[in-house]
């Protein structure tokens, strides 16, 4: 059994396949069918996951993490335990996918080995490196990495319809993806895919966090501060959550909140709830356009519009995406399932492409007959010197090369004589300046063959896996040196184990 986890910032959600391949998602041990993607650190060393940490939180709020998925990638301390451990994001994603094991185990009666996990699209290669290492950390190997708008597209079935263009919008907690699909046959293309990982459901909140602050004060005369009044705070942040799901299905709601024996008592209608949102919303669909751009695309030759992630729920979306397309959002669309359903079909894809069986217990499911091909969501390249002298980043690897690929391109010395080369590795659009690019790694050719000229004779290979994630090696074609680096981002030894 390999089963499915959509590690979302807001939720966790998790499904397995039944016996006749259908995906079917597992409850959590409090029957709730997500997961809040929560983490509390108690007092005695534990951790708590989920509902229980989020209540834990109201008493103890610096005691919680929430938000964490923006800070993959990153060395951000998001926790300092009592012991002084540092946790970071890529820890409390570990804390969270162990819990995610233990109750599928519990669902299932079978050990999880094997784990498919979707992750952004725009994603960084080290991001999806963290992803797998937190997995690995606690006793799972990740097999695929689907994008999260793939693995929606799939959980939709889009691929059962037949020589169609699909947009899928995915407006999750932390992040924002829309990728553009197109099915002919049993051929599943992803064509076109971008977002911004800066943009997810928690920016909404904030915006409607400090409008209701202003609003507490103007009728208060008084202004709650999250230093000295955290479970107002926590409070807040729950009503807000309810505030949305109410506006999605109705014209107006109450809001109520107390600080100090203060009172804030609100009606918040659809339609200002929109007009505090709107600048927010606005930018997803101006991605949503480059994203129809890059794909040659006119928004008219869209046949389907899929809406997923929690935050697509709000009726702004679904109005600023009829605007540009001119179509409903699809009824058939599962917002909140989707990524976690499609996963199950990547998984079985991938046990196709290694030659493994798919069991469900003691069945071992037919090959897939679905074909998909996935690109890359990021220019990759390195680092060069322009013809202004400026360091900037020489594409290898285009944004939207199809997964997996590999590449070769040619590059010069940069000074006569030169005897050693480092080349570093770099993910940034072509001539981009190399302070605003993500260094990937780096890596040398050493004792080359000193010669005054300076063409051409440095070879840089770049290869991508199934996940994109990436392999580069290069040769000196003068003498045959050869040097490769496999990007790979360990787990620094002062990071927390998973609790």
């Amino acid at each position: 059994m390999i089963p499915s986890i959509d590690a979302g910032n807001s939720r966790f959600k998790c499904a397995v396949a039944d016996v006749a391949g259908n995906p079917k998602l597992i409850t959590n041990r409090f029957g709730e069918p997500f997961t809040p993607s929560a983490v509390f650190f108690d007092p005695d060393g534990s951790t708590i996951v989920g509902t229980e940490a989020i209540n834990a939180g109201f008493v103890e709020p610096s005691r919680l993490v929430t938000n964490w998925k923006r800070d993959m990638g990153t060395d951000q301390t998001l926790y300092t335990a009592d012991d002084g451990t540092v946790y970071k994001a890529v820890d409390v994603l570990a804390i969270l996918l162990k819990d995610a094991k233990e109750n599928i185990e519990a669902k299932t009666g079978q050990v999880v080995n094997e784990v498919v996990i979707t992750v952004p699209a725009n994603y960084t290669d080290l991001q999806k490196q963290q992803t797998i290492d937190a997995a690995q950390k606690v006793g799972m190997k990740v097999i695929t990495l689907p994008h999260e708008p793939t693995a929606a597209a799939l959980g939709n079935e889009l691929y059962k319809q037949n020589n169609s263009t699909a947009l899928v919008y995915d407006l999750g907690g932390g992040t924002f993806d829309v990728s553009i699909v197109q099915t002919k046959g049993n051929v599943c293309d992803i064509v076109a895919t971008g977002g911004d990982p800066n943009i997810g459901g928690r920016d909404f909140n904030d915006r409607i966090s400090e409008k209701l602050i202003e609003e507490f004060e103007s009728v208060n005369d008084f202004r709650p501060s999250e230093d000295m009044h955290a479970i107002f705070f926590q409070e807040m942040s729950q009503k807000i959550e309810q505030l949305k799901i109410s506006l999605s299905v109705q014209a107006k709601s109450q809001v109520v909140l107390f600080c100090e024996g203060k009172q804030l008592q609100m009606t918040v209608t659809r339609e200002q709830f929109n007009s505090w949102v709107r600048d927010i919303a606005e930018k997803t669909i101006q991605k949503t356009m480059e994203v129809v751009d890059d794909a040659g695309l006119d928004v008219s030759q869209i046949d389907q519009i899929y809406a997923v992630g929690g935050g697509s729920m709000m009726p702004i979306v679904a109005e600023l995406l009829e605007e540009l397309t001119g179509k409903k959002i699809s009824k058939k669309c599962e917002p909140h399932s989707a990524a976690a359903f499609g996963g199950i079909l990547s998984g079985r894809l991938e046990c196709q492409r290694r030659g493994d069986n798919y069991t469900v217990g003691d069945v071992v499911l037919p090959a897939p007959t679905t074909i998909v091909h996935e690109i890359l969501s990021h220019t990759i390249g390195v680092l060069v010197r322009d013809e202004d002298e400026r360091y900037v980043c020489g594409k290898i690897l285009s944004k939207d090369t199809p997964v997996p690929s590999i590449q070769t391109k040619m590059f010069k010395l940069a000074e006569p004589n030169q005897t050693a080369v480092r080349i570093e590795i770099l993910e940034g659009e072509d001539g981009k300046i190399s302070e605003d690019c993500l260094a990937l790694g780096h890596f040398e050719l050493n004792d080359l063959p000193p010669r005054p000229d300076m063409i051409g004779r440095i070879e840089v290979t770049f290869s991508l896996d199934n996940n994109g994630l990436l392999t580069a090696k290069a040769r000196d074609i003068a003498s045959g040196k050869q040097e490769q680096m496999e990007i790979d981002y360990d787990i620094k030894a002062n990071q927390a184990d998973a609790a």
